[in-house]
């Protein structure tokens, strides 16, 4: 009975340890739920000569990146995506989403990973154009998630060099999937949780 109360109480410590706050919407100056129109009415073509990214820092937790939004309308034809970027270059794309006439537009993202305390960018696709936020407010974190907005940027080689920006344009980010587990501190709280049982069955 009491190894069976044990291995329940570790596992419960586990899942416990393992599981976070999910933290929703993580940045934005589109509203808490990320996808309001706080647009104005000027926006910016992104062009291979004139492309522009959101760049931000994440909290002090890894978590997955659900999706991005942006208020934006299509100059060309065809499906667009946004990229998560960093000076590597591209680490994934969402996937397609059609866009049409203005309007707020969200765009999915599965199976990636924010790790914590880390610089990214989005890079909306090239043919979109994108508005700036009516009031120039830069975003903001949401949901105590840590994150912090460090700027956009532009850049007129195709992102081979990037120029910060006076603009802040609209952007949502959510992070409403799992979070990533910290196996470190799994273990740890598991150890002690085994510890603390052997101690109170010895009694």
């Amino acid at each position: 009975m009491k190894a069976t109360v044990l291995a329940f109480v570790v596992a419960a410590m586990a899942v416990i340890s393992s599981a976070s706050v999910q933290a929703g919407v993580v940045l934005s100056n589109m509203g808490a739920n990320g996808l309001t129109d706080t647009s104005g009415p000027t926006n910016t073509d992104i062009l291979v000569s004139n492309a522009t990214a959101a760049y931000f820092v994440t909290g002090t937790e890894a978590l997955e990146l659900d999706w991005v939004s942006i208020v934006a309308f299509n100059n060309d034809a065809g499906d667009k995506v946004v990229r998560l970027i960093s000076t590597g270059g591209i680490l994934a794309t969402s996937s397609p989403t059609t866009v049409g006439t203005k309007n707020v537009y969200q765009f999915n993202f599965s199976g990636v990973t924010l790790s914590a305390s880390t610089t990214y960018g989005i890079l909306p696709d090239f043919g979109l154009s994108w508005y700036m936020e009516s009031a120039n407010t830069s975003p903001t974190a949401q949901n105590n998630s840590g994150f912090t907005m460090t700027g956009f940027s532009t850049s007129t080689n195709g992102g081979g060099s990037w120029s910060p920006t006076g603009f802040n344009y609209t952007i949502g980010i959510a992070s409403t999937g799992a979070p990533v587990p910290e196996p470190a501190i799994t273990s740890l709280v598991c150890v002690a949780g085994i510890a603390f049982m052997r101690r109170r069955m010895k009694k």
